[in-house]
């Protein structure tokens, strides 16, 4: 399930079940937070088995049950744009966690801050925080969580969106985003604007405490709507539309000793994931996944396009890349690495390849091919 898929679904959650979060759940939105911090020098932070910020706390809008884990949203106080980056990366998370299985709730003030202050270092503000875990709403599955989405109340296209006589339609499928982005009291308070040179301007409409937060989660989810770009910082920051790439590869596994296996690349960068590359002339996407495999391991390998996941990612400043996977089985060939790709191949169980896969999205992707593969064999 891509972000963009997560947005349709993801709903605040107020009551929370005692399961604690898996320690693989843990570990995979570790390596998202590692991610997000890295590329904005934000201090976020996953705390597990902590209930103290809402105990016994009654929220304005009803009480918060069960929360026993949260995301600390904080960073640098001498940054600018601290509570922006907070609402922009703070979402990023929120959706990867609940693309994972799990519910979350921003929350602004409504919390024991005292609690949540000590885990700051000198000279770190905290924002606000999210409350993660598992509910009872996300245990009824998919549809109930569509239903509870439609729900939502949100502004109009026509209250969000200003000067769109003529602008494509990414830009319109961002506004549709913005739609299902959640705001301090459900407030919205801000507006795109398309311009005369291409891009898209943000400017907040109602100022408030949050307001800054508000615009930061609004703007990933234009983004993510508008598949790809980058925005510029602040109260009418700059969105520029990214160029779109598209590479194909496949989760490739095998049977040893009655366990599964699967096949992982250390890329020349330094990080392990699966074969992959670019899509070529008029190749389909089986034909790409194909023939990678086959350029960056030697082996051929069957292809089941009935398992497909979709990565995106920023491979470069300006370019936006999905990468598709399928799952796959050696069919013959001999193991070789292209050494111009890649450094080194292995085969690993699903209990060690999860936290060497370097990045949370190619987890997912990993995760989801061991279910999928799990349920062909009790079928």
């Amino acid at each position: 399930m891509t972000l963009s898929d997560v947005v349709l679904t993801r709903t605040s959650q107020r009551s929370y079940l005692p399961d604690p979060i898996s320690r693989r759940q843990q570990e995979e939105l570790q390596k998202a937070i590692d991610s997000c911090n890295q590329r904005s020098g934000l201090r976020a932070q996953l705390v597990c088995g902590h209930p103290e910020p809402f105990a016994g706390l009654r929220k304005s809008y009803g009480l918060l049950k069960g929360v026993h884990s949260y995301l600390v949203l904080a960073g640098p106080a001498a940054d600018p744009d601290l509570a922006e980056k907070c609402g922009y990366y703070g979402e990023e998370l929120v959706l990867t966690a609940v693309a994972m299985g799990l519910g979350t709730c921003w929350l602004g003030g409504t919390y024991d801050r005292e609690s949540c202050l000590r885990r700051l270092k000198e000279g770190e503000e905290l924002i606000c925080v999210a409350a993660v875990g598992h509910t009872p709403e996300e245990r009824g599955g998919r549809e109930k969580l569509i239903a509870l989405a439609a729900k939502r109340k949100s502004k109009s296209q026509s209250e969000l969106a200003r000067n769109m006589s003529g602008a494509p339609s990414w830009v319109m499928s961002g506004i549709a985003s913005v739609q299902r982005a959640p705001s301090a009291r459900n407030r919205q308070g801000y507006r795109f604007l398309w311009q005369k040179d291409g891009t898209v301007q943000a400017q907040v409409t109602e100022h408030n405490e949050f307001s800054m937060v508000d615009l930061g989660i609004a703007k990933y989810h234009f983004e993510l709507g508008a598949h790809g770009g980058q925005w510029t910082w602040g109260n009418g920051g700059v969105f520029q539309k990214a160029a779109e790439e598209k590479s194909c590869g496949a989760v490739v596994w095998r049977e040893r000793d009655g366990a599964r296996q699967y096949l992982l690349a250390r890329h020349n960068g330094g990080h392990w994931s699966f074969p992959k590359g670019h899509v070529e002339a008029d190749e389909t996407e089986e034909e790409t996944a194909r023939r990678e495999i086959q350029e960056e391991t030697g082996l051929s390998a069957e292809i089941d396009t009935g398992f497909r996941q979709v990565v995106t990612y920023y491979p470069k400043p300006g370019v936006v890349k999905d990468v598709v996977f399928f799952t796959a089985v050696p069919s013959g060939g001999q193991e070789r690495v292209q050494e111009e790709e890649i450094a080194e191949i292995g085969w690993f169980t699903f209990e060690e390849a999860c936290p060497l896969v370097t990045f949370a999205s190619d987890e997912e992707v990993l995760l989801a091919a061991e279910k999928y593969l799990e349920g062909k064999r009790r079928a």
